[in-house]
């Protein structure tokens, strides 16, 4: 049974490859303080077994190694592995006799430095209730996802329901109160309660406000309350 596994890089590492201190199979980084591996000539069979000893090392690959199944076959027994050369070569030597070697010629190799790509973090729902400082729930609050166009509001009930992922910042805004802002880690349910902004409440008092005109008879009646005979 072979063994298969996948390797990309989403995105490269610009580390300068020449500028690393040299190791046994590779070089160091003093960037990240790894160790990266030289695997560009290198066979599927000895990539999958340095990934089978260490699932977070750095590598150094072809781009003919990337993106595609790296296969690792099953052993072959002493017997087989015997007859096998012996064919190769009674075969080799059959063709070298026959014809003049071809000639190859060896194109320039593109080389990538990275390791596996790192697995999509999984969505989850997240729900709530949102109140203000006397625990009265706010229908009509705002609730996003900072950085990404994902957008809720709270019901009746200042209930509301919205997708996001771990590690996401949730931002909740009511026109009044204090932003909040809350990381997800792995709950399922945030309730959270608003404080009144009281800067927006000082700029309200010190609005000027525009006495209503009065009508004809108004400013008759007006006149007449303060007449003294």
């Amino acid at each position: 049974m072979t063994q298969k596994i996948n390797i990309s890089i989403p995105q490269p590492c610009h580390e300068n490859w020449e500028a690393m201190t040299a190791m046994d199979k590779g070089k160091f980084c003093a960037s990240c303080q790894k160790k990266v591996f030289d695997f560009t000539n290198s066979s599927d069979r000895e990539i999958i077994s340095a990934f089978d000893k260490n699932q977070n090392l750095c590598g150094r690959f072809l781009d003919t190694q990337l993106n595609r199944d790296l296969v690792k076959p099953k052993e072959k027994t002493t017997l087989w592995l015997a007859t096998t050369t012996a064919l190769i070569s009674l075969v080799g030597l059959n063709e070298a006799t026959a014809q003049e070697p071809v000639k190859t010629e060896q194109t320039e190799r593109h080389v990538l430095l990275g390791k596996p790509a790192p697995p999509k973090p999984q969505e989850i729902e997240v729900s709530g209730v949102v109140l203000d400082d006397q625990n009265i729930p706010l229908p009509g609050a705002n609730i996003s996802v900072k950085g990404k166009s994902i957008f809720a509001q709270t019901d009746f009930d200042g209930k509301y329901t919205i997708k996001a992922n771990k590690d996401d910042i949730l931002v909740i805004s009511y026109t009044g109160f204090k932003s909040l802002e809350i990381n997800i880690i792995n709950e399922n349910v945030i309730n959270s309660k608003l404080e009144i902004d009281s800067t927006i409440n000082a700029m309200t008092v010190g609005m000027i406000i525009t006495p209503k005109k009065r009508t004809f008879l108004g400013r008759l009646f007006h006149k007449s309350k303060y007449r003294y005979d």
